[in-house]
């Protein structure tokens, strides 16, 4: 469903990612994981097209990325690590205008509106303003957004950031559901534990390039290590 070949970008000389290969299957929970600065958002953000990459192929759903970019993106959903909502708009006026963007019906909107305002415990508040929201609620807000059109594809970067124990279950919880709903996940973390439960395969990306991916056993396997937070720091260092 995903697959970049090369994917490579550069600032001036200095490489934020260099020759960052996958390939992400349907219905898989891809982890990308690094520290802070890695080139993971780098990655992400190409991925989406919100960055040009300097040289590399993206493919989403078999469709090139740079060639098709609107064909390529109706098929994805993404959620950034400090996603833009206006304070100003309540939730549900904040949905309509992402599903009017996407192009859905009116009373699809409203069906949307209504199931996430309730599955993710939003009730009456996805009328109150976005201002007066609370980070878990905000979040809980972006993740509707994403998935509002019903992407084949979900994109997060660093989803669980700044969420207490309590939204990061929730957050855990809708990931396993879409991919068990078939629905492609590529989800870009620093929390070793998050990319340990979750993903099916992880890829380890530092300073901007890819040091292993494989799936979790692999990786304790080829380190020799019993968890994945002695192996990321034997790939990587300290």
């Amino acid at each position: 469903m995903i697959k970049v070949e090369g994917l490579t970008k550069y600032y001036g000389s200095k490489p934020a990612a260099k020759d960052i290969s996958f390939e992400v299957e349907k219905g898989e929970i891809f982890g990308i994981l690094g520290t802070n600065g890695a080139g993971k958002s780098t990655t992400i953000k190409m991925m989406c097209g919100l960055l040009k990459p300097t040289r590399g192929i993206i493919q989403i759903g078999g469709i090139n990325l740079q060639r098709m970019p609107l064909k390529a993106k109706s098929m994805m959903g993404y959620l950034p690590e400090n996603p833009l909502i206006y304070d100003k708009l309540t939730g549900a006026e904040t949905l309509e205008l992402i599903g009017n963007l996407r192009k859905l019906s009116s009373d699809m909107i409203k069906q949307r509106i209504e199931y996430y305002a309730k599955s993710l415990g939003l009730e009456e508040q996805i009328y109150h303003e976005v201002g007066t929201y609370s980070k878990g609620m905000r979040q809980k807000l972006a993740i509707a957004m994403t998935l509002i059109h019903d992407p084949e594809m979900i994109l997060l970067d660093e989803p669980a950031s700044g969420l207490d124990p309590r939204y990061t279950k929730l957050l855990k919880d809708w990931i396993k559901n879409l991919s068990a709903n078939g629905k492609t996940v590529l989800l870009s973390t620093h929390i070793i534990e998050m990319a340990e439960t979750l993903c099916d395969r992880v890829a380890i990306i530092d300073q901007g390039m890819l040091k292993t991916i494989g799936t979790i056993n692999e990786i304790l396997t080829s380190t020799g290590v019993s968890n994945l937070e002695d192996a990321f720091i034997r790939i990587i260092g300290y």
